[in-house]
């Protein structure tokens, strides 16, 4: 399209590192949080289902407020940027205070549990919407933000693979026997390179894509607008639906690794490491499937290969493992091509709105979409460790009973697809087909192009 700004590789890459420095604390949250609570810290996993619940329900509530800051805010340094670097500090501090252990009473270390995870994810949340916006505004371009997004998610999908790989192996070391001390300073080094990469991220990227109008600016209407888009709503609900399945596969990942394959425990590294590499080469291919079909198609598409291999995990037994680390390898790869898909339609959901209502509101957009995201991440850990509460589960790493076995299996297996079963059926009523995308975008640049 004419007039639209070509994002150069460098840009794309500095982009990208802010969701690698991300995603040292997510995914140590969503692959290893459970299970260090339970086996490290000594929760049993009713108390643990409860902390996921009531802390990210309450950090999902926080979204619309940061989205309603992050969109009036103006600085000389832009006005999503400077949120990343003047928090990256604080939300690295708050990433080693979780995984810290106190020396207090079970009913201290259980509130002190419930404090220190709430900060972290609401630094999360502060950093995280205005990163989301960030790469809505630095192209207006939908094939290059599909770009731009597949780069970020093959760092954020190496981010993860860095805790996978490094996290447990360097906690091992660091601690020499003593678990918790070894998890606090393997934490300690993914918060150091977490900041210098946001620093990177802030200094490398530029916001470009301006408002065509600023409409009415009142909070309430603005929530209103969110609300009335009604494909914001069906992005949110199948943003909600797809991360709860994602979440309850990922969370009872080490449990089902560790208690229902033989012999694998020690494998556990591996078992996640090619998850992410799956997920990198996913993250890195997702672009050019988007030039084979609709992005629509392809969400549905990939919704339905990821609950077909996630069914078939189910039949694999227990002694084939080499077998099973092959599907995970899929599982990662299929599962993370869904990612740049999500934000860039994100966008594209912005541009309609903006159309629709005579308001462009990346930030609020964002905020709602993490919030989709986030409670879907709070009943996925939730459920998960709830399923393991109900058929038995027992904390302290011990052996568990051949019903509880089976409830592990089943909840790695079929519950998180027939969540992605019900993903692929509402992305199938979106509207927001290539040929409507393309025509948004370019009346959206004819109309900046008179304003200008």
């Amino acid at each position: 399209m004419h007039g639209v700004h070509k994002l150069s590789v460098g840009e794309k890459v500095g982009f990208s590192l802010g969701d690698m420095a991300g995603n040292f604390v997510y995914q140590s949250v969503v692959l290893l949080l459970a299970f260090y609570y339970t086996d490290v810290y000594g929760l049993d996993a009713a108390t643990v289902t409860a902390i996921f619940l009531f802390v990210r329900i309450f950090d999902a509530i926080t979204d619309p407020v940061m989205g309603i800051i992050v969109d009036r805010n103006q600085s000389r340094w832009g006005k999503y940027r400077p949120f990343l670097l003047f928090l990256c500090i604080p939300y690295a501090l708050a990433s080693v205070l979780v995984f810290t252990v106190p020396d207090l009473s079970l009913d201290g270390k259980t509130l002190y549990a419930y404090v220190t995870y709430a900060v972290l994810m609401m630094l999360f949340t502060a950093t995280n919407i205005p990163y989301f916006a960030l790469g809505s505004v630095m192209t207006s371009c939908p094939n290059e933000r599909v770009s731009l997004n597949s780069y970020r998610f093959v760092a954020a999908t190496g981010g993860g693979l860095i805790v996978t790989a490094g996290v447990i192996p360097l906690a091992d070391y660091l601690g020499a026997g003593d678990k918790a001390l070894g998890y606090q300073q393997a934490m300690m080094v993914m918060a150091v390179l977490s900041v210098v990469l946001f620093v990177i991220c802030v200094g490398s990227t530029k916001e470009r894509v301006k408002p065509v109008n600023n409409g009415s600016r009142n909070f309430k209407t603005d929530i209103k607008r969110v609300f009335s888009n009604d494909q914001w709503r069906l992005l949110g609900l199948a943003v909600f639906v797809m991360v709860t399945a994602q979440t309850v596969k990922a969370t009872t990942g080490v449990y089902y690794l560790t208690y229902y394959a033989e012999n694998a425990a020690a494998m556990v590294s591996l078992f996640l490491s090619l998850w992410m590499i799956g997920g990198m080469l996913g993250s890195a291919l997702a672009n050019k499937l988007t030039q084979l079909m609709c992005k629509k198609q392809a969400w549905v598409f990939l919704c339905l290969l990821s609950a077909l291999l996630s069914t078939g995990t189910y039949f694999i037994p227990a002694n084939q493992l080499v077998v099973i680390m092959v599907v995970q390898f899929f599982v990662g790869f299929f599962n993370q091509m869904m990612a740049p898909l999500i934000f860039s339609t994100m966008a594209e959901v912005t541009d309609y709105g903006e159309l629709e209502q005579n308001r462009r509101l990346d930030g609020l957009i964002s905020s709602f979409t993490l919030f989709a995201l986030k409670v879907g991440l709070a009943i996925g850990g939730a459920l998960a460790t709830y399923l393991l509460a109900i058929h038995g589960y027992q904390s302290g790493g011990v052996d568990q009973s051949g019903e509880t076995v089976d409830g592990i299996l089943l909840t790695f297996t079929i519950v998180p697809a027939i969540g992605f079963v019900l993903t692929a059926f509402v992305l199938h009523r979106m509207k927001l087909t290539a040929e409507v995308v393309k025509d948004n975008a370019e009346r959206l640049q004819l109309m900046r192009a008179e304003q200008a």
